[in-house]
């Protein structure tokens, strides 16, 4: 086989095992980087509607996707989109979601969370349209979403009854809707979801940033590199840790952590380790 013919023949095997891989991709960032590998590739893409019943957009991409791209990529559906996730998209507005949700009732999970142009009014009337006409939605996450207030939670609730459909709760120490974690320390779960001790959110209950689990007065805990907030000991053993203070960051703070400079995620600096040192974390650690 002469050399053309090889390359030729690599090509169209590379392409045909990318092809496979199309059905098992939902996240718009690794539909996009896909797109660019050929011409043929991205018009696969493109023209399946399957790849589209399922869109998912994740920082970075968030705070680019405006209304309009939004309809764009999700009327590549036609209609049959099922689940829709948002997570800090900033520049999403209420009207638009709503023009989604109105070309696509069959949508079954609507995650939103951190989109701060939505207002309560906007998510009820999505979920007005969700529900109506024998169409299920069964997930809805709005937290990180301004606004809501106990008479949107009981107007979203009439819609959703179901336990556990929607994220937020109001929390039974505060009286304030927030998100209340389920725990999962094994002597919570044994009791009852409404009689457990610790249940109440995050600002009424500290908890373990990584599994959410509660910390009592007696739990030893570990202070992480990346805010105020705490780890359990079980966490904080398997997290990497800056290099210089030690402490550890949350997988959900880790885009924080100054490691740009090298692929090894043992080896970063903290903010304010890197702050106060002017440290790079490709620099090799030298002891007094």
């Amino acid at each position: 086989m002469r050399t053309e013919e090889k390359e030729q023949w690599r090509s169209e095997s590379v392409h045909k095992m990318l092809m496979v891989l199309l059905p098992y991709l939902h996240s718009l960032f690794e539909l996009l980087s896909l797109s660019r590998v050929s011409p043929a590739l991205r018009n696969a893409i493109r023209d399946q509607t399957v790849l589209w019943t399922k869109v998912v957009v994740d920082p970075p991409l968030s705070s680019r996707l405006t209304d309009d791209i939004l309809w764009d990529f999700t009327s590549r559906s036609a209609g049959k989109l099922n689940t829709l996730i948002l997570r800090k998209c900033s520049r999403v507005t209420s009207k638009g979601l709503w023009r989604v949700v109105d070309a696509n009732p069959l949508i079954k999970k609507l995650i939103v969370t951190g989109c701060t142009e939505l207002v309560p009014e906007g998510i009820i009337a999505c979920v007005e349209t969700l529900t109506k006409n024998y169409h299920k939605l069964e997930t809805l996450h709005i937290n990180g979403v301004p606004g809501f207030t106990k008479d949107h939670l009981s107007a979203l609730s009439t819609y959703l009854p179901q336990e556990g459909a929607i994220d937020l709760e109001v929390c039974p120490k505060c009286d304030q809707v927030r998100m209340i974690p389920p725990c999962s320390r094994e002597s919570c779960k044994r009791e009852g979801r409404n009689e457990r001790e610790c249940r109440g959110c995050w600002y009424c209950v500290p908890r373990c940033m990584e599994c959410a689990v509660c910390l009592g007065p007696d739990t030893d805990v570990e202070e992480v590199g990346c805010g105020g907030d705490v780890l359990c000991l079980d966490c904080c053993q398997t997290l990497p840790k800056c290099r210089f203070c030690n402490k550890p960051y949350c997988t959900g703070h880790s885009s924080l952590r100054q490691d740009k400079t090298t692929t090894d995620t043992a080896m970063f600096a903290c903010q304010s380790c890197d702050y106060r040192t002017g440290a790079n974390a490709s620099d090799p650690i030298v002891l007094d």
